[in-house]
C-alpha cells in the first residue's frame, strides 16, 4: 500500500513500552524506551523511541519505508 502522506500516530497501534539500548541523541542518557507502532492498515512497522530523562522523542522507520 503506498501514501501519499505521512501517517499520523492515531491511524496505528503501539505495542507496550520496552527498555532500549540506545542513548538519547539529545542529552546522551541511557533511560530510553521503545514502542513498535503498527499501522491500522498493516503495511508499516516503525519505532518510536523516548527518553526518560529529558522527553525527547524520536522515529525509526521500520523495513517496509
Amino acid at each position: 500500500m503506498t501514501h501519499t502522506r505521512q501517517l499520523a500516530e492515531h491511524e496505528g497501534k503501539f505495542n507496550a513500552p520496552q527498555p532500549s539500548d540506545r542513548s538519547c541523541p539529545k542529552c546522551g542518557e541511557k533511560k530510553v524506551t521503545v514502542r513498535i507502532w503498527d499501522s491500522d492498515c498493516g503495511g508499516y512497522e516503525d519505532e518510536k523511541y523516548e527518553c526518560g530523562a529529558c522527553s525527547h522523542y524520536w522515529w525509526v522507520d521500520g523495513p517496509d519505508a
